[in-house]
């Protein structure tokens, strides 16, 4: 059979006596208390900065779109006028006689 390996505190191996085992107590003192309040705000600053920069960077794609449509208006602005104007040329050169032009069969001077 195998044996055991029972860490204890005390000086005592013999066998048959109860040996008292390493405490499994959580023992909280005032650097454990300043080390994880520190931890606490580096975490809190961590996720403050990584939300405001993906706010920051929401607000500049949301401004790129903004132009973009901007500049999208004023192009369609543009070719809508570009395509009144060219209505309008057809409709005088449909609304200009044009002359009938005679095959050129004799020449008389």
């Amino acid at each position: 059979m195998g044996r055991v390996l029972t860490m204890t505190n005390s000086n005592s191996v013999t066998a048959g006596v109860r040996k008292k085992t390493i405490g499994r107590e959580i023992v909280i003192g005032p650097n454990a208390i300043k080390f994880v309040t520190i931890a606490i705000f580096a975490i809190l600053a961590l996720v403050y900065l990584a939300q405001s920069t993906a706010g920051a960077n929401r607000s500049v794609k949301v401004r790129d779109l903004s132009d973009k449509k901007a500049q999208l208006q004023l192009e369609q602005e543009r070719l809508e006028v570009e395509q009144t104007r060219l209505k309008s040329l057809k409709e005088i050169d449909s609304g200009v006689e044009k002359p009938a032009l005679e095959p050129v069969g004799a020449i008389t001077q």
